[in-house]
């Protein structure tokens, strides 16, 4: 189980440091929101994660390979992105967000944990991920029993804590240096990536 756990750590952390948009979505987030709301959406990420682990065991794994399955996750999760992206990128064209306020829209938008959870399920990324690599160690550890099963959970989430933190506590501490239009700037090149990865993943799932 202890090597389990490890290896868990070590593939979840490979994963956890690729640019993507659960990446972009946390460090806009913090720089937006502060320290906490960032990381609440880890809280989002691990409901998702555990909810999937739970179905894995009763053969969800098969029903989410499929074809038009994988479809529909990429075209909603293109979609969502671009949405994402183009909302921020028009705030920071019209200078309506700002490094030491929150966003005037954010009573409209989805909260932390909502956001951590859908972003990770808009990523088509993340679902091969889990029914490819992710499924080999959850299928180990509901081979072991409880006990591997948890084992696994843990070190995965453990590798998401250990990177998201270390990226919240350096965008959070580099925001007080930070001019209204250098951040205006950052927060506008994150929106053009989320932009590019939904535009990505619609692409991918039409042709």
């Amino acid at each position: 189980m202890l090597s389990l756990g490890g290896a868990a750590f070590v593939v979840g952390l490979s994963g956890a440091m690729s640019p993507g948009p659960f990446l972009t979505v946390t460090i806009t987030r913090a720089m937006r929101h502060g320290r906490a709301s960032a990381l609440l959406m880890l809280v989002g990420h691990a409901a998702v994660e555990a909810a999937l682990l739970v179905a894995f065991a009763f053969g969800l794994r098969a029903f989410i390979a499929r074809p038009a399955v994988s479809l529909g996750l990429a075209l909603a999760g293109g979609a969502f992105l671009v949405w994402m992206g183009g909302s921020l990128l028009l705030g920071a064209i019209r200078g309506t967000i700002h490094p030491d306020a929150q966003s005037e829209n954010s009573a409209r938008r989805l909260g932390p944990i909502a956001e951590g959870a859908v972003v990770s399920v808009s990523n088509p990324y993340w679902t091969l991920w889990w029914v490819t690599i992710g499924a080999k160690l959850a299928a180990d550890g509901l081979a072991l029993g409880p006990g591997g099963v948890v084992s696994f959970f843990l070190g995965h989430q453990l590798a998401d804590v250990t990177w998201y933190v270390a990226v919240v506590l350096a965008v959070s501490s580099g925001k007080r240096l930070l001019t209204d239009s250098a951040y205006r700037t950052i927060i506008g090149a994150c929106a053009l990536f989320l932009l590019y990865l939904g535009a990505s993943f619609l692409f991918g799932a039409l042709t």
